[in-house]
């Protein structure tokens, strides 16, 4: 419900666009000759639709229609259309560079587009971003949380968030809290669920690393141990080594800072398995069905009572089978 409430919100801000963009005076667009928009519009989505994520992204595109159809597939006299891209492949289960970046210059060729949802994870909207700005596409995405794709805030890196908007105008904007609340909220969750020492462990991403960083910036601000903070070969076929790793450090509690697809389940059973008593904790990025639900190939049910999830609305959210 949470995806389609999300995916509903970015139409309603993509409606007023299209008429926006109809009653101007840009050649692309059309307009009647009183002032009254009309014509229509194109509106793109570029979403990972295979893979772990693909339950929730499904979810957001079904949103999207929904939105529309309530509306008419119009936004006043202008007729706006909508069409989901796959930035995804078959192969990889996740979001591919290049399909991203294919993706980004079909909207941006196409002189009757408006709005470009995507993208839904935050290092493809790295790709896209650059590409639409150049054309003035507004694009707004319903998922990303990496800090530096707005602002230059600790957790960014140098020249970020300027290098993506070679126009010098924003063209992007997010409709969820970026990483530097989400960090804070799982810290604070973690120093009262009384953990002492935590290991982190991230999928190199540049919303995985993003989100490491802050978690031990926040960390040194509100007290909190982490022991290490290791970037991981997200398909190595399993963590085992690196379970003992941080058996030996101590670890009481643990967080994978990635997406489901990069390796988030089996480093989450292999840790269970060296430290049974250990706390397990992920970030937004595996609050979905094909990281918590055992019959999608997620967890084990067993880990359920070791580990809880955070939403994208900064709320933890218990993982079913954790008491």
């Amino acid at each position: 419900m949470f995806s389609r409430r999300i995916a509903a919100a970015s139409v309603a801000v993509v409606l007023a666009l299209g008429a926006a963009a109809c009653g101007s005076s840009n050649n692309n667009k059309s307009s009647t000759s009183s002032g009254s928009a009309s014509g229509t519009v194109d509106v793109y989505s570029s979403l990972p639709l295979q893979g772990a994520s693909k339950d929730q992204t499904a979810a957001m595109v079904q949103g999207m229609k929904l939105a529309l159809g309530q509306a008419g597939g119009k936004t006043g006299n202008v007729t706006v259309n909508y069409t989901s891209l796959d930035d995804s492949t078959a192969q990889t289960g996740n979001w591919d560079p290049q399909q991203t970046a294919s993706n980004a210059r079909k909207a941006a060729q196409d002189k009757k587009a408006v709005a470009y949802m995507g993208e839904f994870n935050s290092g493809a909207s790295a790709i896209s971003i650059p590409v639409l700005n150049q054309v003035g596409l507004a694009q707004i995405s319903p998922a990303n949380t990496y800090v530096g794709l707005t602002t230059n805030e600790p957790g960014s890196v140098k020249g970020e968030p300027q290098k993506y908007y070679p126009t010098g105008k924003r063209t992007y904007a997010r409709i969820v809290p970026r990483d530097t609340i989400q960090a804070a909220a799982l810290i604070t969750q973690m120093k009262s669920d009384g953990c002492t020492k935590i290991a982190v462990a991230n999928d190199k991403e540049t919303y995985g690393a993003g989100l490491a960083s802050l978690l031990q910036i926040k960390a040194k601000a509100l007290g909190e141990n982490i022991v290490s903070n290791t970037p991981i070969q997200k398909d190595a076929p399993n963590f085992r080594s690196y379970a003992q790793k941080i058996k030996g450090e101590g670890a009481d509690c643990f967080i994978f800072s990635g997406v489901t697809a990069n390796g988030a389940i089996q480093i989450n059973k292999d840790v269970g398995a060296a430290l049974p008593s250990a706390k397990l904790y992920g970030p937004d990025g595996t609050c979905e069905s094909g990281f918590t639900n055992p019959s999608k190939k997620g967890i084990p049910a067993a880990l359920g009572g070791a580990l809880q999830v955070h939403r994208r609305d900064a709320e933890p959210e218990l993982v079913p089978g954790r008491s």
